[in-house]
Parts: structure tokens; C-alpha cells; sequence
């Protein structure tokens, strides 16, 4: 063959052995069932938050000997953490809770049956209190964990100033402020970061519940929007390039879109004009999707629909439910956002609440999976999880609530491992589809294993590794590059021969 060609067939089966292979078949869920085996349920992930750290997710459950404890898996090896409160030989609770990884370390709530509720930690190899705040067995009840700046903050009691804000580095936990002194309560809540400060919610008697934020070093109002005492009760913070969107009640315009930068603050748009402008939009959902935020509203003719703001201009994206002259509500929510489009649940009026996306453009029905009642049945999709190319999500096709995926294109259901009765179920805390690298961890329920954990690796995730040592795939490649390279020798002699 001449070098040429050679070098033209190498350089092609490189290329295309440098191209990884993409699985086509839908993966298979595997459960474990170590922590209580048999038909006891373990209830692993439920009533609580499941929260990734490292390549492990680490979670609450019960082996039916420690009580609810800390747990952690990566799918090859579940083990139990550590038994935090052993009273009762071990059988007590310490009901860990509010998870959120930080600095290589796991935070946490839990009780270990002397202190009451407070703030606790884990590396996966040690695992310890950081802090008594308030002492005594009363706890101080930590939770809405935010990380800033080396720190993380979050809402507790000492006992002396009530429900304030408070931070940790792992080494010093302080109060940042009391904000609302002496022993009641401000309750910050809705940590969102946003550049260098962390924006909430929080209550004093002179301005009620309004905007605040911080930055370690100053605590401060940011507007009282809703003049005086009275509250505007800002909520559902998102951030959106340099602002942070949120809905608020000025008293004028009823519940509607705020946005601030800090130094701003401002009305972006009164949705709903009804009685001179004080009826509320109700702006719920907030999810950003490229220049634009996508919410549910109610502009007071078009029911709760689907809208989006980029902060300049605030549009209808469709009026998916058009009945009763369009008065009625399709109720999108469960904005998920996965490549170029948002993903979400909707009611048209039609088919039930199905799974629906949005890329600005074109808002369609991705599958009207339950047809029951000539379509009209919805499949109730929630829980909404994007993953690699597709988005898994909780649905039921009128005889099964399972798990289900699609890429947009494709839509359909991840089949059960063996055994018998079996179907989703979860006392769910958060969503309980939690995604950890490429694998998916969820929750079943089976006559045979009781209702436990169970996980799948979605193979669109990543790339295959460019190291493979002692592999076929380097091996190939090998091969592939001598090929080339002897092609390119040759092309070479015969270009100084003919010289």
C-alpha cells in the first residue's frame, strides 16, 4: 500500500479511536441492600438532605441497631460513618441533618444525646462537634449552611441572642451579628451569595422581614422595601448576572419581581396591574437559563404561567394552558435547566401534568407519559435531575411510579432491577435523586429488600480516560501511531529519493 494511503488509513482509525463510545441502552438501577438486609427498610435518604463529598454520598439511615445515623456510600463500599449518639446501647438517633460539604469537610446537624442539636463534622475519617453553641442539652439548632469566603454561615441560637447568624472556618465559630438584640429572633434564612456577600432575609421590630447581607465584616439592610415595620418578605433569591432577583410586596404593587446589586434595588416589573397595580404575580420557581431568568407568574389574565426576564425586557414565554380564555393555570414549576433548554412540569389542560422544556423559543410537550383517560392522567413528573445528556426524573405511567430519562429527543423508563413489587417511594426531605460524578443515586421500595437506596452510572457523563496503561485502548492507539509514523518514514525517503 503506499505510504499515502497508509498514512491516511492511520491518521482516520485514530481519530476515530479517539472518539469515546456513547451507550445506548438505558442503565440499569442496582440496590444496596447491606445497611438492613432482607424486607426491613433501611429508609436510606429519607427524611433528610443526601449530600456529595469527594466520591461518596454521604446520608442518613438506620440499620435497625444505631438508630437514624450517618452513612455513606460510593456504590462498591456502604458503611456506617459513625454511630454519633449512643444511648440506649446504641439504639438513640442523632438525626443528622442539613448537610453541605465545605472545605473537605461534611456539616452537619446532629445530636449525640448530651448536647442537644448542634453543629457538627466529618472528613470521613474523623468525624466530631465543632461547637457547643448553646450549652446544655438544648442545642442550638444550625441550619441553612452557606459557604462565603472561607466561611460558613448559617442560623443559630446560644441561648442568649435567639435565632441569629453565625459562621465558621472549622477552627473559630462566632456570631456575625444580632440583629434583632437581646434573646429574639431575627431568623435569617435564604442564604444566596452574590460577589463577595451573602444576601437573606431577616427580622428587626423597626423593619420587619426585609433584605440584609453580609460580608464577615459588615451586616446591614439593604432596603426596607416595604417601609416600617410591616414586612415586604423578600423571597426565592436567584442570582442572574451582577443581580439577584427575588419576589417582594412593596405595598403598591402586591407580591411581584425585585431585583439589586447592592447598591440598587428595584421593582423589575409589576405583572400583574390588577386593582391599580397591587395585585401580586406571585413570582415562584426562579431559574437561569443562559441571559434569562424562567419563573411561573400570574399576570392576572393568563393564569400561572410560564415567564422569563434577562432584567430588561419581562415576557409570557406561552400561555401553555389556554381554557376559560386562557384564565386558566398550566402551574409550571421544577425548572431544571439541562444543555440549552429548561425542563418542567406543566398542566396544559390536556394531557395532566406532564414533563415540558423551554429554550426561549419554542416551549413544547417533551412526552405525555401517562395516556390514561384519553391522555388527560398526568404523569406527575418531580425531582427533576440533570445528569451527563439527560434529565432523570420521578414520573408514573398509570400503573408504576419509577424512574424515567430523556435527552429531549428520547424519553423513557429506567427499567427495575429483579424482584417483585416494585416501585419509587421516599419520605423525601429534598428530591432524593442525587447525582455524584457520573453515578445516580435513588430510592425503591421491594417486597424483597424493603425500601432502600439504589444507584446507576449514566456512561454520557464523562469522556473515557486519555491514560489507559496496559489496556486494549492503549494498546491501539500504540499500534495506530506506529502505523503513522512508519508512513510518515516512508513518505519521507521516497521524497529525499526523489530529490
Amino acid at each position: 500500500m503506499p505510504a499515502k494511503r497508509i498514512l491516511s488509513a492511520a491518521l482516520a482509525l485514530l481519530l476515530v479511536a479517539a472518539i469515546p463510545a456513547r451507550a445506548t441502552s438505558v442503565p440499569t438501577l442496582t440496590v444496596i441492600d447491606t445497611i438492613r438486609p432482607g424486607s426491613g427498610s433501611s429508609y436510606a435518604m429519607d427524611y433528610s438532605n443526601s449530600v456529595a463529598l469527594g466520591d461518596a454520598l454521604y446520608f442518613r439511615a438506620t440499620d435497625g441497631t444505631h438508630g437514624r445515623e450517618l452513612w455513606r456510600t460510593n456504590g462498591t463500599t456502604t458503611e456506617l460513618v459513625m454511630d454519633i449518639n449512643t444511648a440506649d446501647s446504641g439504639a438513640d438517633s442523632s438525626n443528622p441533618d442539613y448537610f453541605t460539604a465545605f472545605n473537605g469537610y461534611l456539616y452537619f446537624r446532629a445530636t449525640d444525646g448530651t448536647n442537644g442539636n448542634e453543629l457538627w463534622r466529618t472528613d470521613g475519617t474523623t468525624t466530631e462537634l465543632v461547637q457547643e453553641i448553646h450549652t446544655g442539652n438544648s442545642g442550638s439548632s444550625p441550619y441553612g449552611f452557606t459557604a462565603l469566603n472561607g466561611y460558613l454561615y448559617f442560623t443559630a441560637t446560644d441561648g442568649i441572642n435567639g435565632y441569629e447568624l453565625w459562621r465558621t472556618n472549622g477552627t473559630t465559630t462566632e456570631l456575625v451579628q444580632d440583629i434583632y438584640t437581646g434573646i429574639d429572633d431575627s431568623s435569617p434564612n435564604d442564604f444566596t451569595v452574590l460577589g463577595d456577600y451573602l444576601y437573606f432575609t431577616a427580622y428587626n421590630n423597626t423593619y420587619g422581614y426585609e433584605l440584609w447581607r453580609t460580608n464577615g465584616t459588615t451586616t446591614e439592610l439593604v432596603r426596607d422595601i416595604y417601609t416600617g415595620s410591616i414586612s415586604s418578605q423578600p423571597i426565592f433569591f436567584t442570582a442572574l448576572g451582577d443581580f439577584l432577583y427575588f419576589n417582594a410586596d412593596d405595598v403598591t404593587h402586591g407580591y411581584e419581581l425585585w431585583r439589586t446589586n447592592g447598591t440598587t434595588t428595584e421593582l423589575v416589573q409589576d405583572i400583574n396591574t390588577g386593582s391599580s397595580g397591587a395585585d401580586s404575580s406571585s413570582p415562584y420557581g426562579l431559574t437561569a437559563l443562559g441571559d434569562f431568568l424562567y419563573f411561573q407568574a400570574n399576570d392576572g389574565t393568563h393564569g400561572y404561567e410560564l415567564w422569563r426576564t434577562d432584567g430588561t425586557t419581562t415576557e409570557l414565554v406561552m400561555d401553555i394552558n389556554t381554557g376559560t380564555s386562557g384564565a386558566d393555570d398550566s402551574e409550571p414549576y421544577g425548572f431544571t435547566a439541562l444543555g440549552d433548554a429548561v425542563y418542567f412540569r406543566a398542566d396544559d389542560g390536556t394531557n395532566g401534568y406532564e414533563l415540558w422544556r423551554t429554550n426561549g423559543t419554542t416551549t413544547e410537550l417533551v412526552m405525555d407519559i401517562n395516556t390514561g383517560t384519553g391522555g388527560a392522567d398526568g404523569s406527575d413528573p418531580y425531582a427533576l435531575t440533570a445528569l451527563g445528556d439527560y434529565l432523570y426524573f420521578y414520573a408514573t405511567d398509570g400503573t408504576n411510579r419509577g424512574l424515567w430519562r430523556t435527552d429531549g429527543t428520547t424519553t423513557e423508563s429506567v427499567p427495575f432491577p429483579g424482584g417483585t413489587n416494585q416501585y419509587i417511594s421516599c419520605d423525601c426531605y429534598d428530591t432524593n435523586i442525587v447525582a455524584v460524578g457520573g453515578r445516580l443515586y435513588t430510592t425503591m421500595y421491594s417486597s424483597d429488600t424493603g425500601h432502600e437506596f439504589a444507584y446507576l452510572d449514566e456512561p454520557s457523563y464523562v469522556l473515557p480516560e486519555t491514560s489507559r496503561d496496559g489496556s486494549l485502548w492503549t494498546t491501539t492507539l500504540v499500534i495506530l501511531a506506529g502505523l503513522t509514523a512508519a508512513a510518515s518514514i516512508g513518505l519521507r525517503v521516497r521524497g529525499a529519493k526523489r530529490a
